[in-house]
């Protein structure tokens, strides 16, 4: 189904018209998330949408921050224990990509998450290391930090190597 640019002009206006204040935020973050992703600065509209930001560390652990934002938040006005778990699994799933060749991809074979606060706070930081790398299955283990550098969640993740589809 092909959306035309005017039926999609005329949503929005209505959207922003009624929007409170929250509303037109969420909305001006997503904008600006697809727009970074049209750029490059984004793999995934996921990541875009939720503005992560990912670096090496020293240690050669690797390290994603989400902000925390009504999108990600469940009823109680905490992170939704799902984006907890994605942003464990994009830490851990990252890291492998990222230490294999070109022609070579990881997906999650298995993963196991413990829940330990409430994900509360500005920002959730992940550090995920390598515990195992073999020729086809890799072993992760990451810990989600708050902003106050308390521990939220803590995973392991197994890793199928695959060859990356063309």
């Amino acid at each position: 189904m092909a959306i035309e640019a005017t039926e999609l002009l005329h949503k929005i206006q209505d959207f922003i018209h009624d929007a409170d204040e929250e509303e037109k935020k969420i909305l001006f973050n997503l904008v600006e998330g697809f727009e970074n992703k049209r750029t490059g600065k984004f793999k995934t509209y996921l990541a875009a949408m939720t503005q992560i930001e990912t670096r090496f560390l020293e240690n050669g652990d690797f390290e994603v921050v989400l902000p925390i934002q009504p999108l990600i938040e469940n009823p109680l006005k905490m992170v939704h224990g799902g984006m907890t778990a994605t942003l464990l699994d994009t830490a851990m799933g990252s890291l492998v990509n990222q230490s294999l060749p070109q022609d070579l991809a990881a997906v999650t074979a298995e993963m196991n998450v413990h829940y330990i606060k409430p994900g509360v706070g500005k920002f959730l930081r992940c550090v995920a290391s390598l515990s195992h790398q073999g020729k086809q299955l890799c072993v992760t283990e990451a810990k989600v930090y708050s902003d106050q550098n308390k521990l939220i969640a803590m995973a392991t993740g197994t890793f199928f190597i695959i060859n990356r589809p063309s």
